[in-house]
């Protein structure tokens, strides 16, 4: 059966990270004290997911538990809940931290803070703070405000790539981690510290199962001339 059938790999993303992002700047999200409860949660999932480049799970463990959430000057830091395993952890090998810089502390372009993880995770906590019945840090948008699903986590993020799909492809959340990495080793990012805020252990797994070329997919945008 694999020689009738053997495992094949995406070249070329068939959406653009960029694309996305840029929807994530429209009027709907922006400025973050006029969006909604739903559009701000979105916005924020997504721009952590895409930062992080960590897993659905990962996501769907982090916490607003004091000493594993913390927003200062520098950034924002988190850690999931303690009872999290992740996928490949092992004795010697166990979830990192997660930081995310403050985007203004490394570009000085006003516009980017839209784009900001940390900006967005200090509005999204200032907004669900009044009625936050549980630890978990990703909610339900509406009441009765209980904690987002594994699932719901996945169908957020695709609903925000969706639009940019061609219509005949299959949508994955966990897209995203491959789009976040590639991109960075493009742009030039030590290889060690891409494995390192993805969790991999080797390089086996970025190379076999996420590396895809993205530069050529924002090079060459549909409708784009």
């Amino acid at each position: 059966m694999f020689n009738k059938r053997p495992p094949t790999k995406t070249l070329a993303p068939s959406w653009s990270l960029s694309d996305v992002l840029t929807s994530l700047a429209e009027a709907s999200y922006e400025p973050m004290h006029a969006s909604s409860l739903w559009n701000l949660t979105h916005k924020t999932l997504f721009l952590v997911a895409a930062a992080s480049a960590r897993r659905r799970s990962c996501l769907h463990a982090l916490t607003s538990k004091q000493g594993f959430l913390r927003l200062d000057n520098r950034g924002l830091t988190m850690l999931p809940d303690p009872q999290f395993l992740a996928k490949n952890q092992s004795v010697s090998f166990g979830p990192q931290e997660i930081f995310l810089p403050a985007l203004g502390s490394i570009s000085s372009i006003r516009e980017d803070k839209r784009w900001c993880p940390v900006r967005a995770m200090k509005w999204y906590l200032k907004r669900t703070k009044p009625f936050r019945q549980d630890d978990r840090l990703f909610l339900l948008p509406q009441a009765p405000y209980t904690p987002a699903s594994k699932d719901t986590i996945s169908r957020w993020i695709r609903d925000l790539i969706r639009p940019h799909v061609p219509t005949d492809e299959r949508v994955r959340a966990h897209d995203v981690r491959g789009q976040a990495t590639s991109r960075a080793w493009f742009a030039g990012v030590p290889l060690g510290d891409i494995m390192r805020a993805a969790c991999w252990k080797t390089p086996t797994s970025f190379v076999s199962c996420y590396l895809t070329d993205t530069v050529s997919r924002e090079r060459v945008r549909p409708g784009c001339t």
